[in-house]
């Protein structure tokens, strides 16, 4: 098990340094979204582009503006929806038409909050479902073929949570007390943790969480763990969770805590968090930091502790 863990450790820092693979080329009809002076991040997201986009459309008096996809999907431009009720009904219905002639299969619909009003039209009057939502939107879908179920992928099932076992040069490990959630009912202490942010590496969420909970600035090293758990919460019902913990290394010293969220974060020795105790034995976070204390105390392990 140790040398799996230290093979997915230098598995996890090659990846931190790999290089971007090469672009491919899109379809013919694929509008280049490159220009003078475009920057590195810009042809990053060119080529990641080019891997599923097959065309667009600047639609016309019969069809929406809309982007193709590889799939025979059609995602229909969010700029381009009339505002107008009987002119959004009649351009969608005419859009709808012509697409099935052209034998595409299913169409994203975005509607941002200040089209919530044409919502109904779109479902109870075209058969469109709700695929997920956002702060600012909603995101309905439509499968066209008559002779064949829809394949359109779900929305997304798992979230990623991130744990970090920060330690500093007294071989202390640090712990925070929460004021709300289940750890703050069950009273019991725990390394900080948190949900990585869109777009975001897993090691930078689990940096960022130490810092926003304690104000310590520390340093990824490897990571260390994962579990995933499902059934989800009372804002992820139904979802599962990857959890990640990773080891890290202190770069200050001096707890500033959350306000908010941490009611105390303190540096502990290893002999006291091997003691750690909670009269929830057998709930999902005890499990979680008796396995940590179980590699914190192995002599053979460098997965968590410097030894």
């Amino acid at each position: 098990m140790a040398r799996a863990w230290r093979r997915l450790a230098a598995a996890s820092r090659a990846c931190l340094t790999a290089t971007a693979i090469p672009a491919i080329s899109a379809g013919a009809n694929l509008k280049s979204a490159r220009c003078s002076g475009a920057s590195q991040a810009h042809d990053k997201k060119a080529a990641a582009t080019a891997l599923w986009i097959a065309g667009s459309s600047q639609g016309c008096s019969k069809t929406m503006p809309c982007t193709l996809d590889f799939y025979g999907g059609v995602i229909i431009d969010p700029l381009g929806v009339p505002r107008e009720e009987s002119a959004f009904r009649q351009l969608l219905a005419s859009s709808l038409d012509e697409w099935s002639t052209q034998q595409k299969r299913g169409v994203w619909l975005q509607l941002g909050i200040e089209l919530a009003y044409l919502i109904p039209i779109a479902t109870a009057e075209f058969g469109f479902e709700f695929h997920h939502a956002e702060r600012g939107h909603v995101m309905l879908t439509k499968w066209l073929p008559k002779d064949s179920q829809s394949t359109l992928p779900p929305n997304a099932s798992h979230t990623i949570g991130v744990g970090a076992v920060v330690t500093n040069d007294e071989g202390k490990i640090l712990l925070v007390r929460e004021k709300s959630g289940p750890a703050a009912q069950a009273g019991f202490w725990k390394i900080p943790t948190g949900l990585a942010d869109p777009g975001e590496e897993i090691h930078e969420a689990a940096v960022r969480e130490v810092r926003e909970e304690t104000g310590i600035k520390a340093a990824f090293e490897h990571f260390g763990a994962f579990t995933v758990s499902h059934g989800g919460n009372l804002a992820h019902a139904g979802k599962s969770n990857i959890y990640f913990v990773v080891k890290c290394k202190a770069l200050t010293n001096d707890i500033q805590s959350c306000e908010s969220e941490i009611a105390d974060a303190r540096w502990f020795s290893k002999d006291q968090f091997a003691r750690w105790t909670s009269p929830y034995e057998k709930h999902l976070w005890k499990q979680k930091h008796k396995e940590t204390a179980k590699r914190v105390g192995d002599p053979e392990s460098r997965l968590l502790w410097p030894v």
